[in-house]
């Protein structure tokens, strides 16, 4: 009975974050946000943080539970490079789930570096899972779970934070086609309109010259 539970569970929280997907074809904040709300709720995490990779820096765009300090940090903090031998860096780097069953017993807290330390003595966050987000073999950003206790997560819930952090992927993807399509179809658009007013204005240049200022525009 409680597998059936859980699975039904999981296959709701599936459908719920397509649902958003297909409903928000130029807006990825609602899709980031239900994912972390389903992520955070089925794996019992009280804190959840969703952010996107540029190469460089990693972009926090969305975040779930954890006390108003806490998320007044993670605003201020911005754009920021993943500590070196960090869970986050770590899952840049082999574009893979990592686990650590207690941040304190990190080497990034034991040595003090502002992420850890604010993640425990702010956020309250002991086991933690950071799932990547995969574009073609390439971390375009990742998922993050917390638990306030040293529980470890187990391998049903960091296959279901994959699944979503897929889901999140398939959303990026469709606003950045459809921004595309978008975008193809303006031009496309411009074009015919000046090739008319070219056609319907023979001895005439200034009208098409206006229309193809007001279309470059």
């Amino acid at each position: 009975f409680n597998e059936t539970k859980e699975a039904l569970e999981q296959q709701t929280a599936t459908a719920d974050i397509l649902r958003v997907i297909s409903s928000s074809p130029t807006d990825l904040q609602p899709v980031f946000d239900t994912i972390l709300e389903h992520a955070t709720r089925l794996c019992e995490a009280h804190l959840g943080l969703l952010g996107l990779y540029d190469g460089e820096k990693y972009h926090t765009v969305a975040q779930r539970g954890g006390n108003a300090d806490f998320a007044k940090w993670v605003i201020a903090r911005g754009p920021y490079e993943p500590d070196a031998g960090g869970g986050m860096a770590r899952m840049i780097a082999q574009r893979q789930p990592i686990h650590i069953p207690d941040l304190k017993e990190g080497s990034s807290y034991r040595d003090h570096k502002p992420n850890a330390v604010q993640l425990v003595e702010v956020g309250g966050a002991r086991s933690y899972i950071t799932v990547p987000m995969l574009k073609e073999g390439r971390v375009v950003g990742g998922i993050t779970i917390y638990r306030p206790e040293v529980r470890p997560f187990t391998q049903k819930q960091i296959d279901l934070v994959s699944t979503f952090a897929n889901q999140a992927v398939i959303a990026i993807e469709n606003v950045r086609l459809f921004n595309e399509t978008k975008e193809a179809l303006e031009q496309q658009t411009a074009t015919a309109d000046i090739l008319r007013v070219i056609s319907s204005s023979p001895p005439d240049l200034q009208p098409v010259f206006d229309a193809l200022l007001e279309n470059a525009t």
